[in-house]
């Protein structure tokens, strides 16, 4: 038994080393372990680097996956990789690294070295969410309710790289300044507050009964459908089922807004982690969008004005102040 464990633990050595030898500075690098509560639990690591070549396949510091699971005895690493087509579509669409780092206040998501639309947490909307889980029982995934209780005391971080087009320049892993999305949404959100002097703000109250049918200034989703004549309105029936099952939780209101900062969840007044979408992460995502054709089946000239036109009402979107206030019954 003894040779065994020694086995294990110059296994999880040698690999550890290996992938020291392929990592890169995290940016926020060094908060999870100053944060209060670190001494009883805290992983605070440098960025792993992960290699996709142009058939698909892994490597860390020069040296494949696949020879680390032969070598280490480590299952399952052989078998990580993209299919071939999909590193094509990102090294035509010129997507050259992919960074995913987990913050003690969210998980930032980096394309090309600027941010797009990613979550946002503190401890509070942290146990908010844990606590939903646990009403929720089933309809979650163990594994969740697992990582949700240390989830900020994680500092780790991987970059992933896709092969370069020929003759395309290479993009740093963090792009600021006037070149940066976060400065040109910026400027287009300040020019849009200025023509219209004041964010606009809507709000809207809807009453959901027993059944999934729900109700909107003294007028049910039939009416609304009659009035409209847009079937659309349906669509935002529930099913009873998950009425059910929300009211068994004990959910009794859920409040969605939107602001600058992002689309913000509350659920019997305590806010669960939000999406932040500020700071140019929604441009930036709608630009990889375009470039990876996910625009639809449209021709260059086409899709260059459908993005002009999602870009112009961008401002506008991310400048609203918009709360959808659902109420359940009790």
């Amino acid at each position: 038994m003894q040779p065994k464990r020694l086995h294990w633990w110059l296994v999880l050595v040698a690999v550890f080393a290996l992938a020291l030898a392929g990592c890169a500075p995290r940016p926020g690098q060094g908060e999870t372990a100053a944060q209060p509560g670190a001494e009883q639990l805290a992983v605070d690591l440098p960025a792993l680097i992960i290699d996709v070549d142009s058939n698909g396949s892994f490597s860390v510091g020069g040296v494949p996956l696949a020879a680390l699971a032969s070598g280490f005895g480590v299952a399952g690493l052989e078998t990580l990789s993209l299919p071939p087509e999909q590193v094509t579509m990102m090294t035509d669409a010129n997507i050259q690294h992919v960074q995913i780092n987990n913050l003690p206040d969210g998980l930032k998501l980096l394309v090309n070295g600027q941010e797009i639309p990613t979550l946002v947490w503190d401890g509070e909307s942290l146990a908010a969410l844990q606590g939903l889980a646990g009403e929720l029982g089933e309809g979650v995934p163990p594994v969740l309710q697992q990582i949700l209780p240390v989830l900020g005391q994680l500092g780790v971080g991987v970059i992933v790289r896709f092969p370069l087009a020929q003759g395309a320049e290479l993009i740093p892993l963090e792009v600021t300044g006037e070149a940066s999305a976060a400065a040109a949404a910026a400027e287009a959100q300040q020019a849009f507050l200025s023509s219209v002097g004041a964010p606009p703000r809507i709000n809207i109250p809807v009453q959901y009964a027993a059944d999934g049918s729900w109700t909107v200034a003294g007028m049910t989703d039939t009416e609304w459908i009659a009035v409209t004549g847009q079937s659309f309105w349906e669509s935002l029936r529930l099913p009873e089922e998950l009425v059910s099952d929300l009211t068994a939780a004990g959910v009794e209101e859920i409040v969605v807004s939107t602001d600058p900062e992002g689309i913000h969840v509350a659920i019997n007044g305590q806010q669960l982690p939000y999406i932040t979408w500020g700071e140019g992460r929604l441009s930036h995502a709608l630009s990889l969008a375009a470039q990876a054709g996910l625009l639809g089946d449209l021709d260059g000239e086409d899709a260059g004005s459908l993005t002009e036109a999602i870009e112009a009402l961008l401002p506008m979107v991310t400048s609203s102040e918009v709360q959808i206030h659902v109420f359940l019954p009790s």
